[in-house]
């Protein structure tokens, strides 16, 4: 099937040695458009096989769909790369890799000769691509970073996102990780466009903290003026026609409009709130917040919006190019018309029959195809195959497998 695919990606050959979400779904992304992806995992596997013991999902070998999530297409194989002959091995398959994508902290890196620095002595053309949770330097650059810490709590959203007296904003798992993902990304197909041009390979770094700060540009730029703080107060937005409301049938819609004073005409009129436009005190977002009108506002839009459901408020509103669209849970998500359409998520059945609506890699081209989803499957799946494309025999591979070198 694949040779009738016309794949971006196609010939890009990568070596990722790296665990859970962010790494892996960079490599994943790559995997996805063409390029042949090797994932070496320790003897114990990526941790990210056992998350559906915590996240109350299935965790099999061939029915996982959350390590599939990261890890589908991709060859798998497993490496002691601290026996000397495990490393050896794991130096020949990145000597014939275009890149190599880790996680591993950078002490550990060095202390196992895979650093950039001793990596680029033998393989110059090598896209040394790693991910870090705060960064190469500092005074945290050491500690480990995950989702929580490096993206959510350090960069700012986790504080300024509660509603002042309420407990923290608790972010939904790996959405900083999958964020960051589209960074590395973009950065490695950067240096292999920089490649072409030069012959030379080179380190990409980016890091969760940096990924999180850059999510939070405005909120940065914002916050060093004035505005001090990002809190949301649902009882005083700066804009009555800029937040969300309570529908008739229990549900919220948002509402959104770029500029107030432009769209305040045709939001009042559709809400039935025309009085507002002879009234000094709605005039623009100053005279809101200067005259208190806007709690005044808002507890009117409450009002209104409570006399219709959510679905009658977006056809209204959708009709009339307002931007607006009722909130989901996450468990909707994967029965979403528009989703399924978009090819945004596909079904996928695992071994037993089992059916998943998998979230799908969100880039599409009109000339270019991608890979389907497959399920993963176990701890070194692809070893035999990996190390016989590497000129290892039967023998060798069956004797470092005894050793513990290889699984």
């Amino acid at each position: 099937m694949e040779k009738n695919m016309n794949m971006p990606l196609a010939g890009v050959r990568v070596v990722e040695l790296a665990t859970v979400v962010a790494a892996p779904t960079t490599s994943r992304m790559l995997c996805a458009y063409g390029a042949e992806v090797v994932k070496v995992e320790t003897l114990y596997g990526d941790e990210m096989r056992r998350a559906g013991k915590t996240e109350l999902t299935p965790y099999e070998d061939y029915k996982n769909p959350l390590f599939t999530v990261h890890n589908s297409n991709k060859r798998l194989t497993s490496i002691n790369f601290k026996d000397p002959e495990g490393k050896a091995a794991l130096l020949k398959l990145i000597g014939e890799a275009d890149v190599f994508i880790t996680n591993v902290r950078e002490a550990s890196l060095r202390r196992s000769g895979l650093d950039y620095d001793t990596l680029r002595e033998s393989f110059p053309q090598l896209i040394y691509a790693h991910f870090s949770g705060f960064g190469p330097k500092g005074p945290v650059a050491s500690n480990p970073g995950f989702d929580s810490t490096g993206f959510w709590l350090r960069s700012g959203p986790m504080a300024d996102w509660q509603v002042e007296g309420s407990f923290p904003f608790v972010p939904t798992y790996a959405f900083g990780d999958m964020a960051t993902s589209s960074v590395l990304l973009s950065g490695i197909l950067m240096a292999l466009l920089g490649r072409e041009k030069t012959g030379c390979g080179t380190k990409v770094e980016t890091s969760l903290f940096a990924s999180g700060i850059w999510c939070n540009s405005v909120g940065v730029v914002e916050t060093q003026f004035e505005r001090r703080h990002l809190n949301p107060d649902p009882f005083r937005p700066a804009d009555p026609f800029d937040t969300t409301y309570k529908c008739a049938d229990g549900k919220w819609i948002g509402v959104y409009v770029n500029e107030y004073k432009k769209d305040k005409a045709k939001l009042a009129k559709l809400l039935g709130m025309e009085d507002i436009l002879e009234d000094p005190r709605y005039d623009d977002i100053a005279t809101l917040a200067e005259s208190g009108v806007i709690v005044e506002a808002v507890k009117r839009c409450n009002e209104i919006f409570l006399t219709r459901t959510s679905a009658e408020w977006r056809e209204l509103l959708s009709a009339n190019s307002v931007s607006c669209e009722v909130m989901q849970s996450t468990c909707d998500v994967s029965r979403d018309s528009q989703a399924i359409e978009n090819h945004y998520v596909e079904e996928l059945e695992f071994a037993d029959g089992l059916k998943v609506m998998m979230p799908c890699p969100p880039v599409h081209f009109s000339e270019y195809t991608r890979r389907p989803y497959e399920p993963t499957g176990e701890i070194g799946k692809d070893t035999d195959a990996v190390f016989a494309s590497l000129g290892y025999s039967g023998e060798e591979i069956a004797r470092l497998r005894e050793k513990g070198a290889i699984l």
